[in-house]
C-alpha cells in the first residue's frame, strides 16, 4: 500500500502581508481580507469563491482561520524568545496586576 507524503493544507505564504495563501487539496486558495479566492490552475487567474461555494465547503474558511491562529502563535513566540524578560518574571508581574487568574 502506498500514501501520499503530501498534506491537505499547505500554507503558502503572505500572513505578514496581510494576506495568505494555503493549497487545499490540489486547488490553491487566496485570502484576501475577507474575501476568497480560488487560483485557476489552466491559467493562474484568481477566481472569487462564491457565498454558495463557502456554505457548501466549510473548510476553506476553517483552514484559514487555524492556519491564521497558528502563524499568529508562532510569531508571538520568536517575539517571546528574543525578550530580555524571563518568561516567569513576566507571568509574576501578571498576575501581581490581577491580569492573570490564581
Amino acid at each position: 500500500m502506498t500514501t501520499s507524503k503530501q498534506k491537505f493544507a499547505e500554507y503558502l505564504s503572505g500572513y505578514e502581508q496581510g494576506h495568505m495563501t494555503m493549497r487545499l487539496g490540489h486547488t490553491v486558495y487566496v485570502e484576501q481580507g475577507k474575501d476568497i479566492f480560488a487560483e485557476n490552475r489552466k491559467t493562474g487567474e484568481l477566481e472569487k469563491v462564491t457565498l454558495e461555494e463557502q456554505v457548501a465547503k466549510p473548510w476553506i474558511r476553517d483552514n484559514f482561520e487555524r492556519e491564521r491562529a497558528f502563524q499568529r502563535r508562532k510569531v508571538f513566540a520568536k517575539s517571546m524568545q528574543s525578550t530580555h524578560i524571563p518568561q516567569h518574571e513576566r507571568r509574576a508581574y501578571k498576575k501581581r496586576m490581577g491580569w492573570v487568574g490564581a
